[in-house]
């Protein structure tokens, strides 16, 4: 820090006020969401422990002013007040918990941070009811003055803390990180019923351990990411869990690390947004997990140049809203992604939904893909079309896609469903407007395809068009009109009761039709291209498909 600046020292010997985050007990089963939620994880019992407003009766009274460096050298309650213009809040207290209380406070310093917490047990900075504080840092950090460090790049964030830390009340606190991070936690971080703004030239909110936003209001402009957890070395820690929050991100690269989240409305955008150009070393997907990610309810919009979600491990959705638009992957996992329920819209992307296995069992996806709708793969993603390009999969036995309950509806303009591996059908209803070349089909599989219920009606070319096994226990019909069409498909039985139909989004040649309806030995009428034709069931598998075009039978035949 510069040497000609007064240092101000606040010295209080108080009880202890905060123990530590990571001690808490079991989840207390108290919050709405428990109910899904049995982990009991460090995150989640942080999230359950609610903040409570700190007693000023004793605290010490502290009024910034003009250059002063202020150091917080014991334990206690703090209310600061006032200005800063080129100084320092500094907390230096081992193993003591402080409760900072800002009030309308101003703090800048031009070569560290604005508030560094040095040392302490744990950190409450609380922002009472109606007031607006502000932390913000210079373009260049001093690290010599002896409780900084070059090396360790410490600190590296308007508000650093080496401790855990706890930003609560229902003021507002906006930092601004010129020279790297936002906020930075080395433990754990925990927002709770306030609103924080962060604007920062590198990452935003960066909570080592685990990072939790419980009834917060959050945005972020940042050069980096956004959100992050960065602790990769502990199964147990490293996760970002957000509940009843509002989150606006606005993000250079990526969005979240690690991630759980429900009751949320949040707003992404990552790399400039789905029409922007990436370079070959960027990576900038909108919500983002070294391992898996959650989402049981909330709504979400991510406008995203990469990935809109992204999972190293698992994604797992079992409620919630997405309105997403991408130039890669609309939801992409390395290895499992399970759709439980709720409302996914992915309106522009490379591929839809990619994992090396994909299960549905509920919800409404309505996805508009340049390449696969679906597409479950393995092994690490690869570089497609030269330069950068989006994400591909490569093939693998192991991959699967297992459909059985939901609304799905697929424009494709490549493979509309697309397993590598095997591919199982039993129910929900599936509505695919495949691809406009032969090239690709409407339902593409290299392991055995089955259906044994649910509605499954798909449109498509016939070059490399596909039907169900055999082994089907439902009746499946594939049919190749001798033209395009866009008309209306229909399926009726011997006494016109319509049994299923579909108005596909672009031109087909080749249709599957599968039903709970369709039974060996009776005959039903397919309407396709504006031609009727009249199908017997000999067996449940009528048309084979297969290279070159779908083996069975044309319209009006």
């Amino acid at each position: 820090m510069k040497p000609a600046r007064r240092i101000l020292a606040v010295l209080l010997g108080a009880a202890l006020l905060l123990g530590s985050l990571c001690a808490c007990g079991s989840t207390s089963g108290t919050d709405a969401d428990t109910d899904t939620n049995t982990e009991n994880s460090v995150a989640q019992q942080l999230y359950d422990t609610p903040v409570a407003a700190p007693d000023l009766t004793n605290a010490t009274e502290i009024t910034l002013s003009g250059t002063d460096d202020v150091t917080v050298s014991d334990g206690g309650v703090y209310v600061l007040t006032g200005t800063l213009t080129d100084g320092r809040v500094l907390v230096n207290a081992p193993d003591a918990d402080v409760t900072l209380v800002l009030q309308d406070a101003d703090i800048t310093c031009s070569d560290s941070s604005a508030l560094y917490i040095y040392k302490a047990a744990s950190v409450l900075l609380y922002l009472p009811d109606g007031t607006a504080s502000t932390l913000t840092d210079g373009s260049s950090y001093d690290y010599g003055d002896g409780v900084s460090s070059a090396a360790d790049e410490e600190p590296n964030a308007c508000l650093y803390a080496k401790s855990d830390l706890i930003i609560a009340g229902g003021g507002t606190l906006t930092v601004t990180g010129n020279a790297g991070n936002g906020i930075t936690g080395k433990d754990t971080l925990k927002i709770e019923d306030t609103a924080v703004s962060v604007t920062a030239a590198n990452h935003g909110i960066n909570g080592k351990d685990c990072l939790v936003l419980r009834q917060a209001d959050v945005t972020v402009t940042s050069g980096g990411d956004a959100l992050r957890a960065t602790n990769d070395s502990d199964t147990a820690l490293g996760c970002v869990l957000i509940g009843a929050s509002a989150f606006t991100l606005t993000a250079g690269e990526d969005g979240e690390t690690t991630l759980t989240l429900f009751d949320t409305t949040g707003t992404v955008t990552s790399g400039g947004g789905s029409g922007a150009a990436l370079a070959d070393d960027v990576s900038a997907k909108g919500i983002k997990a070294g391992t898996d990610i959650t989402v049981r309810s909330g709504s979400y919009t991510l406008d995203c140049a990469d990935d809109a979600v992204h999972a190293n491990g698992n994604v797992t959705v079992s409620g919630g809203t997405f309105t997403v638009t991408t130039g890669d992957d609309g939801v992409h996992a390395d290895s499992a992604v399970t759709i439980m329920d709720g409302t996914i819209d992915i309106s522009k992307c490379y591929e839809g939904i990619e994992g090396q296995t994909i299960t549905i069992s509920g919800g409404t996806i309505d996805i508009v893909s340049s390449d696969d709708g679906l597409n479950a793969a393995g092994g690490a993603d690869q570089s497609g079309f030269g330069g950068r390009g989006p994400d591909r999969f490569g093939g693998s036995s192991d991959s699967s896609i297992t459909i059985s309950g939901g609304t799905l509806c697929i424009d494709a303009s490549g493979d509309g469903i697309d397993s590598n591996g095997a591919l199982t059908v039993s129910g929900g209803e599936i509505y695919v407007s495949g691809p406009t070349s032969d090239g690709d089909s409407a339902i593409d599989h290299d392991g055995s395809a089955t259906v044994t219920g649910g509605t499954v009606i798909a449109a498509g070319y016939s070059g490399m068009a596909q039907n169900f096994g055999t082994d089907s226990t439902q009746g499946s019909i594939l049919l190749t009109s001798r033209s395009t069409s866009t008309e209306t498909i229909r399926v009726t039985d011997a006494s016109g009761s319509m049994l299923a139909e579909f108005a596909p989004a672009k031109a087909y040649r080749c249709v599957i039709v599968s039903t709970p309806a369709l039974r060996q030995g009776d005959t039903y009428t397919v309407i396709m291209g504006g031609e009727s034709t009249d199908v017997t069931l000999e067996s449940l598998i009528y048309g084979t498909g297969g290279m070159g075009g779908g083996m069975g039978g044309q319209p009006g035949g």
